[in-house]
């Protein structure tokens, strides 16, 4: 009996867009390496004891490049995915979708919903300066966030066909989704002794929105039945970027057409738009504070990205119709195994494309503007010195966005000499309790250098990791003030 499936619904990847994930986060492990100067990221109350320092991308950096990469998949690993094979295939590579039965093992492995998110951040330059009483610090940066989510169900689905007696007929396939964030940010902090045990500190940072994409609606619900599935869909999403002016956008039910009538803006356009117009202006600021309680006692709290971004270029939006998509199905096994000499690809010709399109009302509408808020962090923490240089600390992190919070709690052991910061971590996260995280900082005459991460076993392995983080680069020091509060945590 063939399987009956959907395998055009994988269409709607590229129009239901859910956000999943909360966006790219520093680096747990370096909140304790207190001669970095990238640590104020997390707190800006924090101080090094230099007199200055410079980095970043704009920098002479002769030994590292300044890379904030992360990844990180909360079920599938690239081995569930990619491996070696046996039998035949003995020797070779082969995917999960080589043949039925390794489409079967890899459903067996889905979560409901599985997110995959790649961060990247850019630092253009980072500068930091001591006047009286005050530390400043001033920096640019380039931040980029991608999420991807599939629901399992739909996979499975798929695979097994819905006359299978593990597919129900009514399926929630609510989740699938694409979101992307791009933007600037520049940042002036200060921090300050306010008394001899108490140091503040504050981050106003002015936002500018490059790209986005972001859904506020993505319900997909399919009724099946022995010969024919019914999608219904309640869809919405808005988008804002700066390459193209979208003039017209709908789907013309008389011609049986998806128009699209757009203006390519030119490349000084563009420059201008997103070297200093700001014109999807945002803003944010982070708080901070740390409490030395007792000599070998220190407590400390800070939250970071309380803002937002006000999108309004080329803002559009799209949203689903009040319609139903039937769809009479085919043989999966025709397009999976290649192990069947009459595998073929995928042709799902202009009669399920178009009946597709129809379920969306593809008109741009007269919203001229947007807000998307950063997912906020707040840190709580401690740390007790044993020695001058070697102490223990404690960490929260907590991470707010869309009503959800995301918490981690981090142990690390610390070593902060004159020159030298070095730490290990270990971190309990939600969905991955095997964290192990590692920081060295080591200035060697005027330069500085760093490397942190906070999954280290998983960058040896990186075939069955699921979180992989990588920080590292170079600062240049000016000038050192010996104050044992400020270097030993």
């Amino acid at each position: 009996m063939n399987k009956r499936i959907i395998l055009p619904i994988l269409l709607f990847l590229f129009f239901s867009l859910n956000i999943n994930s909360l966006f790219a986060q520093e680096a747990i492990t370096m909140y304790n390496m207190r001669t970095l100067p990238q640590s104020s990221r997390l707190n800006p109350a924090f101080q090094t004891g230099y007199n200055g320092h410079f980095g970043g991308l704009l920098s002479i950096t002769p030994l590292f490049p300044a890379i904030d990469f992360s990844f990180n998949s909360n079920k599938l690993v690239y081995n569930d995915i990619i491996y070696p094979g046996t039998g035949e295939f003995d020797g070779s590579l082969i995917w999960a979708f080589n043949s039925q039965e390794e489409a079967l093992k890899l459903v067996d492995k889905l979560e409901k919903i599985n997110t995959f998110d790649l961060n990247l951040n850019l630092n253009l330059f980072n500068i930091g300066f001591k006047t009286k009483n005050i530390y400043w610090n001033i920096h640019a940066a380039n931040k980029t966030f991608v999420n991807m989510a599939i629901p399992g169900g739909l996979i499975e689905l798929v695979v097994k066909g819905n006359r299978h007696p593990d597919i129900t007929p009514n399926m929630d396939l609510s989740g699938l989704g694409v979101n992307m964030t791009n933007y600037l940010e520049f940042g002036v902090g200060a921090s300050m002794k306010v008394t001899a045990d108490l140091t503040v500190g504050a981050r106003f940072k002015a936002l500018g929105g490059i790209a986005n994409i972001e859904s506020t609606k993505t319900d997909l619900h399919l009724n099946s039945h022995e010969d024919t599935l019914t999608l219904a869909a309640d869809l919405q999403f808005r988008s804002s970027q700066p390459a193209l002016t979208l003039d017209s956008l709908y789907y013309d039910q008389v011609r049986d057409t998806f128009l699209v009538d757009y203006t390519e803006r030119s490349t000084s356009e563009l420059i201008s738009d997103i070297g200093y117009k700001f014109n999807n202006p945002g803003f944010a600021i982070d708080l901070g504070a740390e409490y030395q309680i007792m000599p070998e006692l220190k407590a400390y709290v800070s939250i970071t990205d309380i803002g937002f971004i006000n999108w309004k270029t080329n803002v559009a939006e799209i949203r689903s119709a009040d319609e139903e998509f039937i769809f009479q199905g085919f043989d999966i096994q025709r397009y999976i195994d290649d192990n069947n000499p009459n595998t073929t690809e995928p042709n799902m010709g202009e009669e399920y494309q178009d009946s597709l399109l129809t379920l969306f009302d593809v008109k741009k509408t007269n919203t001229s503007s947007y807000k998307t808020w950063l997912p906020a962090k707040l840190y709580v923490g401690a740390s007790y010195n044993l020695t001058d240089a070697i102490g223990f600390g404690a960490l929260y992190r907590g991470v707010y966005y869309n009503g959800d919070m995301q918490s981690a709690i981090s142990l690390s052991a610390n070593v902060n000499t004159n020159h030298i910061s070095a730490t290990v971590s270990y971190t309990m996260m939600e969905d991955n309790m095997d964290n192990i995280g590692l920081g060295f900082a080591g200035r060697f005459g005027p330069f500085q250098t760093f490397i942190i991460s906070d999954h280290v076993l998983e960058e040896f392995w990186p075939q069955t990791a699921r979180d992989v983080n990588i920080r590292l680069g170079f600062n240049w020091i000016f000038g050192y003030k010996k104050d044992k509060a400020a270097l030993i945590e």
